[in-house]
């Protein structure tokens, strides 16, 4: 009977060793992750898997976007492999990315200076384009998602325009008729005594302009290519001149406009 209860003791004895070292193996193997062990062949699969993603980023052939290059980048230097050769693919990949910021930067700056440009355009209406062509340029210009609040702010104001060409507002008219209503709205003004009304309208048109000091040249004669001026003078000198003489006597010729849109040169030409 003892020998009996002997053998049950080494039964049981040996299937608690064996439990034992069974917890003992796993809580090695979990030490190991914790600890971010890995063997030469996991590190160097590692390695070798790290520069198959950087090699695109650094050739510059990559289709992910630059978020996404540089999330890999990221995940890449948090794994300290400390491997010489990928240590300087990374910092390859780093200048890259640098410049690849600075172009895209560069290229967003150049699409806000032509949506801008463009937006004052159609706030101008120098060509006399409808209400539906109109739309159709805004409407270009807002898929591009420029994200960028003077554009916003600018669409706004074509929005706002485009309703009121629909509704019949003055506003509809191009910048040419725009002007040249002015121009008589001044003088005229003028001649009945209303020279607040004047000095309204002459800082309602200079808005129109980069400056108060944008040039003004008068045609007096035109032969072909030949052309004779009038002494040069500015938009602010030539509105109050229209206010002191109470008369418009000349015509647009020509509008000259900058990249915002903004008129920085006036041709006129006598009647």
């Amino acid at each position: 009977m003892s020998e009996i209860a002997s053998k049950i003791k080494s039964i049981h004895w040996q299937r608690m060793m064996f439990i034992l070292l069974m917890v003992i193996m796993v809580a090695g193997v979990e030490s190991c992750k914790s600890t971010g062990k890995m063997s030469k062949k996991e590190r160097k699969a590692q390695i070798e898997n790290a520069k198959r993603q950087l090699q695109p980023i650094i050739n510059g052939t990559s289709t992910l976007s630059y978020d996404e290059q540089k999330r890999i980048v990221g995940q890449i230097m948090d794994k300290n492999l400390n491997d010489p050769i990928l240590n300087d693919m990374i910092i390859q990949a780093q200048q890259k990315l640098k410049t690849l910021l600075a172009e895209q930067t560069q290229a967003k700056a150049l699409k806000i200076d032509l949506a801008r440009a463009a937006l004052y355009d159609l706030l101008l209406n120098k060509d006399n384009k409808s209400a539906d062509e109109m739309e159709m340029e805004l409407n270009a210009i807002k898929r591009q998602n420029l994200g960028d609040t003077e554009i916003d702010e600018l669409i706004a104001r074509v929005e706002k325009k485009i309703q009121d060409m629909r509704a019949g507002g003055g506003s509809s008219l191009p910048v040419k008729a725009q002007l040249e209503n002015a121009f008589t709205t001044i003088a005229n003004s003028a001649k009945t005594g209303n020279l607040s009304q004047a000095e309204s309208t002459i800082q309602k048109t200079l808005q129109y302009f980069s400056s108060d000091d944008v040039p003004v040249l008068i045609i007096i004669s035109r032969e072909g290519s030949i052309v004779d001026y009038d002494k040069p003078t500015t938009i602010k000198r030539y509105l109050q001149f229209l206010k002191d003489t109470k008369s418009s006597k000349n015509d647009i010729d020509a509008i000259m406009t900058d990249n915002n849109g903004k008129i920085k040169g006036l041709d006129l030409i006598k009647r």
